[in-house]
Parts: C-alpha cells; sequence; structure tokens
C-alpha cells in the first residue's frame, strides 16, 4: 500500500501567520516528495522558486527524503539542477468539436516540447 501525504509551503504576511497568500503543495510518501500545484495572490519576485523549490528541497533534505521531483517546468528548472521532462496530461473533451481542433494541435505541440525538452537536457552543465 502506497501511503500519501499532502504537504503544503505557505507564504504569509510577516506579523500575521493567518494571512496566507501563497502556497505550493506536494505529495509525499516514505522516500519521494513530488510537487507542485502552486498560487499566489501576489506577484513576488522569486516566491514562486522559494515555495516550490527552495522549502521543498530544504524540507526534504532535513526529512531524509531521497528524492523530490518538482513536477513539470521549463528552463527555469535547469538552473535549479533539474532535467526536464514530459509529464502527462487527463484532460478530457466532452464537446466533440473541441476535441477535434484540439487533439491535432496538442500532437504538434507534444512533439515540439519533446524537442525542446532534449534540447534543455543536452545543455545541463551537470549531469
Amino acid at each position: 500500500m502506497l501511503i500519501k501525504k499532502i504537504f503544503y509551503f505557505l507564504a504569509h504576511q510577516k506579523n500575521d501567520s493567518n494571512d496566507i497568500f501563497a502556497m505550493s503543495m506536494c505529495v509525499k510518501n516514505k522516500n519521494n516528495l513530488w510537487g507542485r500545484y502552486w498560487g499566489s495572490q501576489e506577484d513576488i519576485s522569486n516566491l514562486h522558486f522559494e515555495l516550490c523549490y527552495y522549502q521543498p528541497i530544504e524540507w526534504a533534505i532535513k526529512n531524509s527524503i531521497h528524492f523530490f521531483d518538482p513536477g513539470a517546468g521549463s528552463k527555469h528548472k535547469r538552473r535549479r539542477g533539474f532535467f526536464a521532462k514530459s509529464t502527462i496530461s487527463l484532460h478530457k473533451w466532452f464537446d466533440k468539436n473541441m476535441e477535434n481542433i484540439i487533439y491535432p494541435w496538442l500532437n504538434e505541440v507534444n512533439k515540439q516540447t519533446e524537442k525542446e525538452i532534449e534540447f534543455e537536457n543536452d545543455s545541463i552543465p551537470f549531469k
């Protein structure tokens, strides 16, 4: 049985821990931490990285977590030591017309994204 727990990394006003304005959410099992869903009510420089990378990484190290996967992402992952990777989307279109429009486009976007992932990973200076 895989037991998973949800962890939140929160940003709040300095003097009011109840005034939360941003958070990321990660899922954990015994040895792994996966992120992240992210949201913020304010646009603060680097807050995304603090809540989605630095705080979860620090928490994982302190709690002897052996693997951290920050989730789908792009070029900014490379500068933080993570390889880019594809992920699975489980979207379902209930309107056949919309499905007919999106699926051909989605296949082309996925091919382009895979090329970008390969390019990004080939340019990572540390392996």
